[in-house]
């Protein structure tokens, strides 16, 4: 079967793919220098994270003028900076907290901050440049996984941290975001993962899906946690002392509870789906790109 018609470009730090009407591009560089540290602060309140890519972001922008982006910057803007969000872990999981405390007290001191200093965000991105009818609205239409799970060619895939902190030693935030591009559409997914050493795992997830025969983007927003103690529970008992999955995030991924907290379902109207037709055409390529679907379906979907 011939592959849709489309066009992979890469210059310097930035790469993309352009395909029916839509023009994707990552942009990777090394974490902010001190002058550029300098001039975040003047946005952002709080202390950055220790690796904060900050020149790092996912751009998706379609010829109307749609476009979504993911950047750290936005990100972090939406980390509670009250007095009140350095407390929230210490009073949803206070016995833990006591008892991590107790454990190792001179230390853990040092991660309570008039801030959030577990960095946790709700971001799902940042719509820029539409007009008043592309809003992302309520919806009760679910992505569909098993859709996602077929094997299609992989056009083009990309994977990037945003930002990411050790939390004084005390476990690791991180947030990162995959995009995967196949003949029938994309998916992208941005994941904020937090693991408190004796406390906690949350996980806050954003899915974005376009099928190009259709004429509307999916979002979906979801978070989940369960306590640390319930997760290192299900490390194998021949495992001994090794506690090394509890580092590998799609592995808390699946262990973590089904239910999603504070699930949104939205739908943004691109086109009308007859506009497509301006747009499609395919080509024989000749030889297809070599990329393993199976080595990389689990993580990007991360389920």
């Amino acid at each position: 079967m011939s592959l849709p018609k489309h066009e992979k470009f890469q210059e310097g730090s930035q790469q993309g793919i352009k395909i029916h009407g839509w023009t994707i591009t990552t942009t990777k560089l090394p974490i902010l220098n001190s002058q550029e540290i300098e001039e975040v602060q003047k946005e952002i309140t709080i202390p950055l994270p220790e690796m904060f890519f900050g020149n790092n972001s996912l751009q998706i922008i379609n010829e109307h003028g749609i476009l979504l982006e993911f950047s750290p910057l936005d990100a972090l803007k939406m980390v509670d900076t009250t007095a009140e969000g350095g407390e929230k872990v210490k009073v949803s999981y206070s016995e833990e907290w006591k008892r991590k405390s107790a454990k190792n007290h001179e230390h853990i001191k040092d991660v309570i901050k008039p801030y959030d200093w577990t960095y946790t965000t709700s971001y799902s991105g940042t719509l820029k440049g539409t007009v008043n009818k592309h809003v992302f609205e309520k919806s009760t239409d679910r992505i569909d996984i098993e859709k996602l799970k077929k094997v299609e060619d992989i056009l083009f895939y990309d994977e990037m941290i945003l930002f990411e902190d050790e939390l004084a030693d005390n476990g690791t935030a991180m947030l990162n975001v995959k995009i995967r591009v196949m003949p029938s559409g994309f998916f992208i997914l941005q994941r904020f993962f937090l693991r408190v050493d004796e406390v906690l795992f949350r996980m806050n997830d954003t899915r974005v899906y376009h099928e190009f025969e259709t004429g509307y983007l999916q979002r979906e927003y979801s978070s989940r946690e369960e306590l640390y103690n319930k997760i290192k529970a299900y490390i194998p008992k021949y495992k001994g002392d090794d506690i090394s999955q509890l580092t590998d995030i799609d592995w808390v991924s699946s262990k973590l509870p089904s239910k999603e907290d504070g699930l949104i379902v939205e739908k943004l109207s691109t086109f009308e789906a007859n506009d497509y037709v301006n747009f499609f055409g395919t080509t024989s390529l000749g030889t297809q790109l070599e990329i393993s679907f199976h080595n990389i379906i689990q993580s990007i979907i991360g389920i």
